[in-house]
């Protein structure tokens, strides 16, 4: 039976691979994307074999630095990196939405945005509501 420690590697090994993997598929998407007259549609060429390694190239450094790094500058370094790659890539299908479509567009996301911090708030306080109910309150009852 393997041991705690065991589990542990093997679950960081897991959370490197599968997150390396998902963002090296994210990019060689990204690159695959084209705009048509009816929407967008995906091109997959040699390019995308391309940027899904280097993106690999890119991002299992990345993963690796912040599941196993002690230095602190580095996985924030890191997390900068793939923030960056992240927010690149949910942003980078706007270039195919036209000009005049961008102020009802960002109006939506700014919605959403706020509706997602509502959201978090109010997860925030549950929270704290729930731990302060769970800490001892060094009375015998």
């Amino acid at each position: 039976m393997p041991t705690e420690q065991e589990n542990e590697q093997l679950l960081k090994r897991i959370i490197v691979g599968g997150l390396s993997l998902s963002f090296s598929v994210l990019i060689a998407s990204l690159e695959a994307l084209r705009s048509t007259s009816s929407g967008f549609a995906f091109a997959v060429t040699w390019r995308t074999f391309i940027a899904l390694l280097l993106g690999a190239a890119v991002v299992i450094p990345c993963f690796q630095v912040i599941v196993y790094s002690t230095r602190k500058y580095l996985r924030r370094l890191a997390l900068v990196v793939v923030a960056m790659i992240g927010v690149t890539s949910f942003f980078y299908p706007l270039r195919f939405v036209p000009r005049e479509k961008m102020g009802a567009i960002f109006g939506g996301l700014t919605l959403a945005a706020i509706a997602l911090s509502i959201v978090g708030g109010f997860l925030l306080l549950a929270r704290r509501f729930f731990e302060g109910k769970s800490k001892p309150t060094g009375h015998n009852d």
